[in-house]
């Protein structure tokens, strides 16, 4: 029976772009039906893209869905996972973008993501959703991020250790990049 997975992309990415090939071919090759979702990036807030996705995800849900998220696309993916229940739950470089992050988040990120993104952070908590999965979780993290990036590793530990069914992979040696070689390795292991 083959499985269904949709695949929500990091921050002004979307699945075509060149670093998501290989996860969508690989997937393919699997028998994976793959369904990109696509984001609408620009003025819209991460709850906004949150809505977009569960509006994609009732027209193309099956029995067997698993969810994938990289980056801010984890973020979605987490936040959504109590409504979407998926068979199976995958948190690639879960960023930290929930109110625990907000003092924490420094200014060249604030400024990035714009005062909108920044003032939604405040709306959602990473505690309350981890400790309300149900689902299988399996949360990579790269060990070069997580020092690039010291709360995205807070943010990827702390909801490993509150959700009910997750684990935390570390990546040896990966940056913030899911296409880089063994994060593409990590993630063809348990897929």
């Amino acid at each position: 029976m083959s499985k269904t997975i949709f695949i929500i992309p990091g921050f002004k990415e979307q699945i075509s772009d060149t670093n998501y090939r290989w996860l969508v071919s690989y997937l393919k090759d699997n028998d994976y039906v793959v369904h990109p979702v696509l984001i609408t990036w620009n003025n819209r807030t991460v709850t906004q893209n949150a809505q977009e996705f569960l509006d994609f995800f009732e027209l193309h849900k099956t029995e067997n869905s698993y969810v994938l998220g990289f980056s801010y696309g984890a973020v979605i993916a987490l936040m959504t996972a109590k409504i979407v229940n998926p068979e199976k739950l995958i948190l690639c470089s879960l960023s930290a973008d929930f109110k625990e992050d907000t003092n924490s988040m420094p200014v060249w990120l604030r400024k990035y993501i714009g005062v909108n993104r920044y003032e939604d952070t405040k709306n959602r908590s990473s505690v309350k959703l981890a400790k309300s999965l149900e689902t299988d979780t399996i949360i990579f993290c790269g060990e070069k991020e997580s020092v690039d990036y010291p709360q995205l590793l807070k943010r990827c530990e702390e909801t490993a250790e509150l959700a009910k069914k997750s684990i935390l992979i570390m990546v040896k040696e990966a940056p913030h990049d899911i296409s880089f070689p063994t994060y593409q390795a990590a993630i063809k292991k348990v897929i």
